[in-house]
Parts: C-alpha cells; sequence; structure tokens
C-alpha cells in the first residue's frame, strides 16, 4: 500500500512540474488563444482582402470564426519538447526574438519572430514562415500580424497570410489574405 502511495504522490508531482514548466521560446499560442478569446467577444468588424490564384475579393464583416482565423497563427507555435534544440535563437535587441530552425532540421515553422512593445512587453508584431513538402504536395506560407498596444493591452489590427500551395502534378497555386480589424 506504501508503494502505490509513493507512485501516485510521485506521479502526480510530475505531472504538475510539466504543467508549471516554463516554455523555452516565446509563448504565440498562449498569445494568439487570449486574442481568440477577446475578438470572439467583441466581434470588431474586419475589412478582408483575399486573392487566391487569378480570384480576388473582398468581404466586410463581424461575424469571424477567430479560431479559424488565426489557426495558422497558433500552428506557429515551437513550444513542444521535440523541438527544444531545433532552433537557433537571436536578440537582435532587447524587444525582438528570432527563432530559425538549425541547418538539416525539418519542421513546420521554418522561422518565427515577434517584437514586444516597450515598456509592457506584449507583442506588437508577430512573423513566420510555415513550409510544408512531401511526394505529392509542397506549400509555403508567411504569416504576419501587428497589434497596437494602448493602456497596457494590445488589440490586433491586422494580419497577413502569403504563399502558395503545389500538387506534384498542377502549378503553384498562389495567395494571399489580408484584414484590418476595426474596434
Amino acid at each position: 500500500m506504501v508503494i502505490v502511495l509513493s507512485i501516485l504522490a510521485f506521479s502526480c508531482g510530475d505531472e504538475k512540474m510539466d504543467r508549471d514548466e516554463r516554455k523555452t521560446f516565446f509563448d504565440v499560442k498562449g498569445f494568439i488563444e487570449g486574442k481568440i478569446t477577446e475578438l470572439d467577444s467583441e466581434k470588431p468588424l474586419v475589412s478582408k482582402n483575399m486573392v487566391i490564384g487569378e480570384e480576388h475579393s473582398q468581404l466586410s464583416s463581424k461575424d469571424i470564426d477567430w479560431k479559424k482565423e488565426l489557426e495558422l497563427f497558433v500552428q506557429a507555435d515551437i513550444n513542444k519538447p521535440a523541438y527544444r534544440q531545433s532552433y537557433e535563437v537571436s536578440r537582435p535587441d532587447s524587444m525582438t526574438y528570432q527563432y530559425t530552425v538549425k541547418p538539416g532540421t525539418y519542421l513546420p515553422v521554418h522561422y518565427l519572430k515577434i517584437i514586444l512593445n516597450q515598456p509592457s512587453g506584449i507583442p506588437v508584431r508577430i512573423e513566420a514562415l510555415l513550409k510544408a513538402e512531401n511526394k505529392l504536395y509542397k506549400s509555403e506560407k508567411k504569416i504576419a500580424l501587428s497589434c497596437a498596444v494602448q493602456n497596457g493591452t494590445s488589440r490586433i489590427v491586422s494580419y497577413e497570410v502569403s504563399g502558395f500551395q503545389k500538387l506534384i502534378a498542377m502549378k503553384a497555386k498562389p495567395f494571399k489574405v489580408t484584414g484590418e480589424v476595426h474596434f
């Protein structure tokens, strides 16, 4: 019985340690998920321009599925245990973090840059390059998100996703989506 209790106590301690473990890199996922919650409740007007191949469209709406809209920014999260040794970290200045995948490493997020507001330390710009490739498919997505900081809080003011998708037997299909958020 003592052994069982010891094992349970030890495993609970490990679980708490995993939950409380500090992030190795900037927590992009946590930041974006917080913004999604805010945007879902505030429902700001969004002006969106979309270009896919030769087709162009525009949309203005308050009815945006923010989880879907900002999904690629959540996917830019590099805080996974398997990625800890996979990125080179540079700090061009005290308010900028740059993460670049190490040579010979093949991960979806090739580059991530976060620029923070001084003095709040809140992100004002997030940029990333996401790539995927296999025998049948190749894609590249450049993403960028800008925030305005006022009175210690931030709001997303614009975002952009551009790149291409290519199937093996077809030409690359370029796309670009830009969104401006109006509060």
